[in-house]
């Protein structure tokens, strides 16, 4: 594939100062230049927010990735970023030949990615011609000072990496937005380079409803002795221990909950040990009990969407000083991706 670069003029401003154009070399060619990406950028595991675009900007002299905007979440936390070589061949007029670089997106991303954009740039064993580290175009082009025959010089490339909201008709999974990089002896000779992209796994959001609350229905305080009132997390069956009573009405209940997110992925629920529920005058403490223990995983498999839903049980303690009343209380579950 061949690409004739077009530079800006703050581009071309870096090479006005240049070398003449480069000599023939002992075999009659010009410098010819392998690019290669040595190492694709990979943002890792990414929740799409509700709606709206995201974007994670990679910072190519350390990789280190941050949310620039939007309100999706990223859960990988180590550093990715693009590493480039480009080696000049055997050919001496080498190391007297700047080399013309440009990079930009390229193709068409897949899934929620979005097209990269914002293309910075940080030297490693590569120099650059003028300037500081380039910076903030698609494309984005720049100049580096000669690369000695049979050596290759690198450099790194961040950029801005958009991600699509989960109110798009987009599929969720694995994603990827391609880019390329070429690179040219200086001036205005045949270009080679390569392409390459930037992977991102993007979960859809998840989310938590209670349909129904955890209810122990009217129960009758013990004239002697203490007993507790249970709601079995696993069954939804009510008993009673030792002196306490209950009515049939209202009917008793354990809590239900619906999990929904990216199918087949592992979840984390946290839910209480107890909670406080009171009324005017009077509390009682529930001890809590759940079907949700350790891990678990939505159902379906990456790319569709997956549920998992559990239940939380209680035991309610009564003593003949108990206060009258209708007593209620709220605590909170979470889930989160692992």
């Amino acid at each position: 594939m061949r690409f004739t670069p077009t530079f800006s003029a703050l581009c071309l401003s870096a090479f006005a100062a240049l070398a003449a154009p480069p000599v023939a070399n002992a075999t009659g060619g010009t410098p010819v230049y392998t690019v290669t990406v040595t190492s694709a950028p990979d943002i890792g595991k990414v929740v799409s927010a509700g709606s709206g675009v995201t974007v994670f900007t990679i910072n190519p002299g350390n990789g280190i990735v941050t949310r620039t905007s939007g309100s999706g979440v990223r859960l990988t936390t180590s550093s990715t970023r693009a590493a480039v070589s480009i080696k000049c061949g055997n050919y001496n007029a080498c190391g007297s030949t700047y080399v013309e670089v440009i990079v930009g997106s390229i193709g068409s991303p897949t899934k929620r990615a979005g097209g990269l954009d914002n293309f910075t740039a940080a030297m490693n064993s590569a120099t650059l011609a003028s300037g500081g580290d380039p910076a903030g175009t698609n494309p984005m082009g720049f100049g580096l000072n000669p690369i000695p025959q049979n050596t290759t010089n690198t450099f790194y490339l961040g950029f801005d990496y958009p991600i699509a909201g989960d109110n798009t008709a987009l599929p969720s999974g694995v994603a990827a937005s391609g880019f390329y990089v070429y690179a040219a002896a200086y001036p205005n000779h045949a270009d080679t380079g390569t392409t390459s992209s930037a992977a991102a796994t993007v979960y859809r959001p998840i989310s938590i409803s209670n349909p129904t609350g955890l209810v122990f229905g009217k129960v009758v305080r013990p004239a002697t002795g203490s007993g507790t009132v249970v709601i079995n997390a696993s069954t939804g069956v009510r008993s009673t221990t030792g002196n306490a009573t209950v009515l049939n009405t209202p009917t008793p209940s354990r809590a239900v909950y619906s999990v929904t997110g990216e199918g087949g992925q592992a979840v984390s629920v946290s839910v209480p040990t107890s909670f406080v529920m009171s009324t005017t005058g009077g509390t009682v403490t529930v001890t809590l009990t759940t079907t949700a223990s350790g891990s678990q995983s939505l159902s379906s498999a990456l790319g569709s969407a997956g549920s998992f839903g559990f239940y939380v049980g209680g035991s309610l303690p009564v003593t003949p000083t108990t206060k009258d009343g209708n007593y209620t209380g709220t605590f909170t579950v979470t889930v989160q991706y692992n």
